[in-house]
């Protein structure tokens, strides 16, 4: 009995002991809820995050197999030894699923299959009809191969329709009140015209008194139309026209002001359902012997301009798509050690889109002008899990007053700062994963890791007429693991109020001071930050995890009771 008295005493002491041990942040205690009546302009606030990637996380990603094609079997009698280009070939298969009811899969089996842009295209394939995915046998056996070098401003893979959310839409209503918070609830002029399930657009428009308020005249002064606004693509769940009131599905990142003219329109037409998976993509080299510097791009004659703005994926106007399990991948040949001309996924006025287990490395050119980002996110509530970037300038970028809501789970951006160039390893002037330009905002990086990297969200003052200048606002960096030479972990100094809550590693510092001297006055307050090198003991671990498991358990039980 004095044993069993003692050993119950010991695991006692021992969960005590673990309890002290661990902590959690002052702006997330074990009661959070939701900070709907919280100030986007003078208030601390964590958002919730879990709305974020394919069908806001309450559905899978299906395995499709329904309408399967075989490109390497009639009638498309695709080559896949890599010797042939079936550019054509590949594109009528994706154009024939499309055309389909309910669309389907292009499978492509085990080999390499060569592609190259045609005429005049920017792409060397297109995704233009909903309900398609492209399939490969995985990453590590089927290869997709552009042998075309000429890739300026082009893509490997293009998924896009030609819309632009920017674009006033039909039945366009004046937002009737200031929304400061967090809400899902818009109240417009009017609500005929809207009906439950429609996807809209809630926007501003940057003018000078919104420049005025975010203390950016001195740089950003009548450049509202470059600016764009803030864009939330959202669906319409509920209309209650006594009250004319919206709701719908995901709040609102930022604060919305009658004074910018704030609105809602219905979206442009888009495309859902659509998906990349288990392929890998890879660009031939580019031999040009010359420059391959910061600025060399501006110059016909070097390799770079031509390498300049190409991407492996390009995707654009998509709600509720993915890509999965891609990765990029030395062609041989390719004596650098080069994966692509220049850059990885670029997803632009996309809605709840999953990037999951993607892995790109190696841009043979990361000079000035936005070359060598392996992922640059402009949409809303996109999802990157389990993620790495690796040897190139910029391993995980944010973009733009379109990018929002993002989260970044459990990935790995290593060795920044690099380029391939003709030689293999090259230093690039820019470093890191950032918030980059123009207020991207409210967004999550939780549980990622930077080995030879770090984290940013500074006012930049690089860029051309309208100067990157704040480029983030209440967005969060959760629980992260910095190891390696760089000098810390995060460099933050976003407008209104930025956070980094828990770090761990050999470099868990973080730097709230100024990069550009004099800018203090743009971005005061100080960000909040807590935790530092206490990231392993961090309750929760996870933000978005957590976040997701209650706000999911609160829509299984709101669906029993239905």
């Amino acid at each position: 009995m004095k044993k069993s008295i003692l050993l119950i005493l010991f695991l006692t002491t021992l969960l005590h002991l673990t309890k002290a041990q661990t902590w959690r942040s002052e702006l997330y205690p074990a009661n959070w809820q939701e900070p709907t009546k919280a100030n986007f302009y003078s208030d601390k606030l964590i958002q919730d995050f879990s709305y974020a990637g394919y069908h806001r996380g309450e559905q899978e990603i299906p395995v499709k197999t329904q309408n399967l094609v075989d490109v390497t079997k009639a009638p498309y009698n695709a080559d896949n030894t890599g010797k042939i280009d079936v550019t054509n070939i590949l594109q009528k298969a994706l154009d024939d699923i499309g055309a389909k009811p309910g669309g389907g899969i292009v499978y492509l089996p085990k080999g390499t299959y060569q592609v190259s842009p045609q005429g005049q295209n920017n792409y060397c394939l297109l995704i233009r009809h909903s309900n398609v995915v492209l399939r490969g046998f995985g990453s590590g056996h089927t290869f997709i191969y552009n042998a075309s070098t000429a890739m300026r401003g082009k893509a490997i893979i293009k998924i896009d329709n030609g819309n632009s959310w920017a674009t006033d839409g039909t039945n366009k209503q004046a937002i009737t009140s200031n929304l400061m918070s967090p809400t899902r609830i818009i109240p417009v002029q009017n609500t005929a015209g809207f009906k439950v399930g429609d996807l809209v657009i809630i926007r501003n428009y940057i003018n000078n008194d919104w420049v005025a308020e975010h203390n950016m005249l001195e740089y950003w002064q009548d450049k509202g139309n470059n600016l764009t606004g803030q864009l939330y693509c959202r669906e319409i769940m509920a209309i209650n026209p006594k009250t004319k009131e919206i709701t719908v599905d995901i709040p609102i990142r930022y604060a919305l002001k009658t004074a910018h003219g704030a609105a809602v329109y219905k979206a442009p037409a888009m495309l859902t359902e659509v998906g990349i998976e288990d392929v890998a993509l890879g660009n031939r080299q580019n031999f040009t012997v010359g420059d391959w510097s910061e600025e060399s791009y501006n110059k016909p004659a070097n390799g770079s301009y031509q390498s300049h703005d190409s991407w492996a994926i390009a995707m654009a106007q998509v709600y509720n798509g993915w890509i999965q399990r891609v990765a990029s991948y030395t062609p041989p040949g390719n004596t650098s050690g080069a994966h692509l001309l220049s850059n990885g996924i670029k997803v632009w006025q996309t809605k709840n889109v999953s990037i999951l287990n993607c892995h790109y490395k190696n841009p043979q050119f990361g000079g000035g002008g936005g070359n060598g980002y392996m992922y640059r996110v402009m949409g809303n509530e996109t999802l990157l899990q389990d993620c790495i970037a690796e040897n190139n300038r910029h391993g995980f970028v944010m973009s733009h007053m379109t990018a929002s809501g993002n989260v970044f789970y459990r990935c790995l951006d290593k060795n920044t700062g690099r380029q391939t160039g003709l030689t293999g390893q090259e230093k690039t002037s820019g470093s890191g994963s950032d918030h980059h330009m123009h207020f991207s905002h409210s967004n999550l990086f939780d549980q990622c890791h930077v080995e030879n990297s770090f984290f940013a969200a500074g006012w930049r003052k690089w860029g051309g007429a309208t100067i990157h200048g704040l480029t983030a606002a209440h967005s969060l960096y959760w629980n992260l693991t910095s190891i390696g030479s760089q000098a810390q972990a995060v460099q933050t100094q976003q407008g209104r109020y930025g956070y980094v809550i828990g770090t761990s590693g050999n470099k868990p510092e973080v730097s709230t001071a100024v990069w550009q001297p004099g800018t203090e006055k743009v971005t005061d307050p100080v960000d909040h930050v807590e935790g530092l090198g206490n990231g392993s003991s961090l309750m929760p671990q996870s933000l978005y995890q957590d976040q997701k498991s209650k706000r999911l358990a609160k829509v299984k039980n709101s669906n029993q009771q239905k």
